[in-house]
């Protein structure tokens, strides 16, 4: 039996996706679950495993190229069957900008040795591994390989008018600059903000030591029960109203974002919501978020606060139709029973497609959050 192995959606937001490194080499025996290929999405880089076992037949698209979504990328075969050749769509290979690109590759007879520092840069400066000659033992890839042929296909020296750093955008920077931008043309974008008065929240944050975004994320859960049309996505023309609350947190990661998602936050404690923040926060900053820790999410919350921002203008994460940004918690002057004191305050910053929600209605939501804040209890 044959099947094609295709590029698959990791994320609700992905698009196209990138071949990193082939695993296993035209003719190995592919065993059911064994890692075959690493691809990189708009979030993450993920080891993808074989669905079934057989001869790894063809490989359709080489390590460093780009493809749709859903795209075959290979062929396994039984090792009785030849000839099993479709057509797939490919992309060449990504070059940094400013350097020629090269139209072909060396072919490389199987996996590469590489040593993990220069896997590390050659992700980081986008040189596809096939186009680098191996000086250590068994032709083993090495960091200063790396390096010399970055500077061998380095780009012009910039003028002294354009003194600058190149970083090209492309690979995951890339894709999610695309997706960013595809946000702002498609969306009514809004943003509303306001003010909540956090004192009994941080009352609690002292006592318990769980974080703000955890209170944030359970107060967003319970307004999203009372409102449930903020809890959608917009697909073409159609509002898909989602029965399930499952709340997407951006966790900045080097040179990222990516929105590992809490299934069910609604029906969950602000403890347990702190748990699995912390869990799955960690498991981003290694590298081991999994495509169903990052599918699905209904509604997205981002904290610009924990680095010190007072408010921002969040990006809706489509097909979603809201986001809610919170800023920093900080002392500032409110009055209470015709008193001026001190407290603790917070801005929230939602921002809503106005396509599929009324400003009325995602003010409504918004006080229903600041209410859940002020009266935790």
């Amino acid at each position: 039996m044959t099947y094609e192995v295709r590029m698959p959606v990791l994320s609700q937001s992905m698009i196209q996706g990138r071949v990193v490194e082939w695993l296993l080499k035209e003719g190995d025996q592919v065993n059911k679950g064994a890692l075959l290929v690493i691809v990189e999405s708009d979030k993450a880089t993920h080891e993808l495993e074989a669905a079934q076992g057989g001869i790894l037949h063809k490989i359709l698209v080489e390590a460093g190229a780009e493809v749709d979504v859903n795209t075959p990328i290979a062929i396994i075969a039984d090792a009785d069957e030849h000839g099993f050749t479709p057509e797939a769509k490919t992309v060449a290979p990504i070059a940094p900008v400013g350097t020629p690109t090269i139209a072909s590759a060396p072919a490389s007879g199987g996996r590469r040795p590489v040593s993990p520092a220069a896997k590390r840069l050659a992700h980081e400066l986008g040189i596809d591994l096939a186009l680098v000659t191996g000086t250590g033992e068994d032709g083993l890839i090495t960091e200063k390989d790396l390096r010399n042929f970055a500077g061998q296909h380095a780009a012009p020296a910039p003028t002294e008018n354009e003194d600058a750093q190149v970083i090209p955008l492309i690979g995951q920077r890339g894709r999610i600059a695309e997706r960013m931008a595809l946000s702002r043309r498609t969306a009514a974008d809004v943003t509303t903000v306001m003010d909540v008065d956090m004192q009994r929240v941080s009352a609690l944050h002292s006592a318990t030591k769980f974080s703000y975004t955890a209170y944030v994320t359970w107060a967003t859960a319970q307004a999203l029960r009372e409102f449930p049309l903020l809890n959608a996505w917009l697909a073409d023309d159609r509002i898909l109203v989602k029965r399930a609350i499952h709340m997407g947190v951006a966790v900045a990661i080097e040179g990222a974002l990516v929105v590992p998602v809490l299934r069910n936050a609604d029906g969950k404690s602000v403890g347990e919501i702190d748990r699995e923040i912390n869990d799955l926060g960690a498991k981003a900053r290694a590298g081991q978020l999994t495509p169903d820790d990052m599918k699905g999410s209904t509604f997205t919350l981002s904290n610009s606060g924990v680095y010190g921002s007072l408010l921002f203008t969040p990006i809706i994460n489509l097909p979603e139709v809201a986001v809610l940004g919170m800023g920093k918690v900080a002392d500032a002057a409110v009055v209470r029973q015709g008193q001026v004191v001190v407290s603790k305050v917070m801005y929230l910053c939602l921002s809503y497609d106005h396509r599929a929600v009324d400003g009325a209605l995602a003010v409504q939501f918004l006080q229903a959050v600041k209410r859940h804040l002020e009266q935790p209890e």
